[in-house]
C-alpha cells in the first residue's frame, strides 16, 4: 500500500493538512450538492463523501488510522449519555421558556412512521459525518500544531463558516453555531473521543426538528408536533430554528462554561490540563 507523505504527516504541518482538507472539502461538497435531488439524497451523499475524504486524508497525508480519530466506544458510554442529556436539557429548557413567554404554542400533532424514522436516519448521518469532519479531523489535526485554547475556537469558526450557506442564516445563528462548536469541541480536547459530540449532535437535531417542530439549521423537516411560533425572531430563532435564537445563545454559553469548568477541575487534579 502507498505510504503517507512523510513531510505532510509531520505533526508540525497538521495546520497545512487542515488547509488542504478545507479546500478539498469545499470543492467536493459543492460538486456532490449538485447531484442531490432531495434532502435525503443530499445528506446521504454528503455523509459518504465526508467519510471517504477523511479516510483518504487520514491514510495518505496524516499517516494514521481512521480509528484513531476517536471511535472507541468501550469506556466512553457515559460520554454518549452525557451528550444526549445535554441536548435534551438545552432544548427542554429553551422550549419551556418560549412557551412561558408566549412565543410558542403547538397547533396539532401528527405521526408518520416513515417520516419519523427517515428523519432519525438523516439526523444520525448528519451527526456522525459532521463530528467526524469538524471535531475528528479539523480539531484533531489543529491540536497537533496549536495550543488547545487556539485550536478550539479555530475549529469552531470553521464549523460556523461552513454553516453560513444554510438557508435563513443570520449573524446570531452563526454565532450560536460557533458556540456549539466550542461546546462540542471541549469534550474532544480532553478525551480525543467523538461519542459525546455525536450523541449531542444527533439528539439536538432530531429533537429540535422531527420531534418539536423547529427548523434544523434552516432546514424544514416533517415533525410530530406542529408549531406556531411568535413574531419575536430574536427569541425563537425564526426560520433558522431554535439554534438561531438569543435564548439558545445564553443556554449554550452556560453549558459550555459548565463543561469547561468540569473538565478543568478534573484535569487540574491529575495535573494533565491541556490548556496553557
Amino acid at each position: 500500500m502507498p505510504k503517507p507523505n512523510i513531510v505532510l504527516s509531520a505533526p508540525k504541518y497538521s495546520w497545512l493538512r487542515v488547509v488542504l482538507f478545507f479546500i478539498s472539502f469545499i470543492f467536493v461538497m459543492s460538486g456532490v450538492g449538485r447531484l442531490a435531488g432531495n434532502t435525503f439524497q443530499m445528506v446521504s451523499l454528503f455523509t459518504a463523501a465526508g467519510f471517504v475524504l477523511v479516510w483518504l486524508f487520514r491514510r495518505f497525508l496524516d499517516g494514521q488510522s481512521f480509528e484513531s480519530l476517536g471511535w472507541k466506544w468501550k469506556g466512553y458510554e457515559t460520554h454518549g449519555i452525557a451528550g444526549l442529556l445535554v441536548a435534551v436539557s438545552l432544548l427542554g429548557i429553551g422550549t419551556i421558556l418560549l412557551v412561558a413567554l408566549g412565543q410558542l404554542t403547538w397547533l396539532d400533532y401528527q405521526f408518520s412512521m416513515a417520516d419519523f424514522f427517515l428523519s432519525l436516519f438523516m439526523m444520525l448521518l448528519v451527526g456522525f459525518y459532521e463530528e467526524l469532519v469538524f471535531r475528528g479531523y479539523f480539531l484533531g489535526n489543529l491540536l497537533h500544531s496549536m495550543k488547545p485554547a487556539i485550536a478550539l475556537p479555530v475549529s469552531a469558526a470553521i464549523f460556523a463558516v461552513l454553516h453560513g450557506a444554510n438557508p435563513n442564516t443570520s449573524w446570531l445563528a452563526l454565532i450560536n453555531v460557533f458556540l456549539a462548536g466550542l461546546l462540542l469541541g471541549i469534550n474532544y480536547i480532553f478525551t480525543r473521543n467523538l461519542w459525546f459530540g455525536i450523541a449531542l449532535h444527533v439528539a439536538w437535531n432530531f429533537i429540535q426538528g422531527p420531534v418539536l417542530g423547529y427548523e434544523v439549521s434552516g432546514m424544514e423537516l416533517p415533525s410530530v408536533l406542529v408549531q406556531n411560533l411568535g413574531d419575536n425572531n430574536l427569541l425563537t430563532g425564526g426560520s433558522f430554528g431554535f439554534e438561531g435564537s438569543l435564548l439558545n445563545l445564553i443556554l449554550i454559553l452556560v453549558a459550555t462554561t459548565a463543561l469547561a469548568l468540569v473538565y478543568y477541575r478534573m484535569e487540574k487534579k491529575n495535573e494533565t490540563l491541556p490548556f496553557p
